[in-house]
């Protein structure tokens, strides 16, 4: 268990280093947000934490609040909205 939980977070730095440029961290829109793929978007919000603690998240950290984040953009009026700006 130990060693899947490693890999996952090795795989998730991994992703969140490649990003680069395209990754807005908090800035990326709703829209944009559930147009990536999940390995996208757990960089975009290992981004956005990092931003907001000035400390890289555990990877249960990331996986939830990326989960939190797609229920909130599910909204129909959230499209616009930065995942930077939902809580």
């Amino acid at each position: 268990m130990k060693r899947t939980a490693a890999a996952a977070a090795c795989l998730v730095a991994l992703v969140a280093g490649c990003s680069g440029a395209s990754n807005s961290g908090g800035k990326t829109t709703c829209e944009d947000f559930l147009a990536l793929r999940t390995s996208d978007q757990d960089a975009t919000v290992a981004k956005l934490l990092k931003e907001r603690n000035g400390r890289n998240s555990a990877t249960g950290e990331i996986v939830d609040k990326r989960e939190s984040i797609v229920a909130s953009c599910g909204a129909d009026d959230r499209a616009d909205a930065e995942i930077g700006d939902l809580g």
